[in-house]
């Protein structure tokens, strides 16, 4: 037997990728588009994105004058024409 002290494996922290933050861009946007933000939130809102695409743009992960694409819940759909609303007269 040995007198040493055995060693834990490290704790493994939080799993946090530039993909996550990018993400993270998105759903800003995404909200922003949908009106989720009230007027008193807008400014720190806006201050934590400008910081954020800086640093992604910074990294490489999205390049300059592009913000992060935006997701695809939050994209426009085009509707289909409804047979219903669409009769000729």
């Amino acid at each position: 037997m040995s007198t040493e002290p055995q060693q834990e494996a490290p704790a493994q922290g939080p799993n946090l990728t530039i993909a996550d933050l990018v993400l993270t861009a998105q759903i800003i946007q995404a909200g922003a588009a949908k009106g989720i933000y009230r007027a008193e939130e807008l400014k720190t809102v806006g201050d934590f994105y400008d910081r954020l695409v800086a640093f992604l743009e910074s990294s490489g992960a999205i390049t300059r004058g592009q913000p992060a694409p935006a997701p695809e819940a939050a994209k426009p759909t085009q509707e289909k024409p409804n047979a219903k609303t669409h009769r000729k007269a």
